[in-house]
């Protein structure tokens, strides 16, 4: 996607004007500066995709603050998900509760990195931004990456009752 010079410049205006109200209504929504920092850069990601949506709208503002409430939704879902279906029943766990080593236990269902990635996201309540940065790959891969280490620990799981 290729913005022409009117669409950038106009964007860049809605950008420095609103980012303030859209990053202080994204923090709020989400209580997290660096989730609520994502959902707003989302949020302009997909104005620039939808600029001529964005444009031709009758009130550009208005469409940004309903992209974010989307985008937070979408994020509040999904983190929701993510944390939910990663929740172990303890009939499903092998051995003493009393030590439970999770590291030990389920390191070796899924390579090593998607491990440590999967494990900062549910559990260490990374963003996929923060968790990204860290790991050094592209938001993208991380969210590729953290689907696949769920789906195959979930898997070795079900196997193991």
């Amino acid at each position: 996607m290729v913005l022409n010079d009117d669409q950038r410049r106009v964007i860049k205006a809605l950008y420095l004007e609103m980012y303030f109200l859209l990053f202080s209504y994204a923090q709020n929504m989400l209580s997290d500066r660096s989730l609520a920092e994502e959902a707003v850069q989302d949020t302009f990601r997909i104005a620039c995709a939808k600029a001529d949506n964005l444009l031709y709208s009758p009130n550009p503002k208005g469409w940004l603050l309903n992209t974010l409430k989307y985008v937070i939704k979408n994020k509040a879902r999904s983190r929701a998900y993510l944390i939910n279906s990663l929740k172990l029943d303890e009939n499903m766990i092998p051995g003493d509760l009393d030590v439970l080593d999770i590291d030990f236990m389920y390191s070796d269902l899924t390579n090593s990195e998607d491990y440590k990635l999967l494990k900062k996201i549910a559990l260490d309540k990374y963003s996929m931004l923060e968790a990204a940065k860290e790991m050094r790959i592209s938001v993208e891969a991380c969210k590729k990456r953290v689907q696949r280490a769920k789906k195959k620990m979930k898997k070795v799981l079900k196997k193991m009752v």
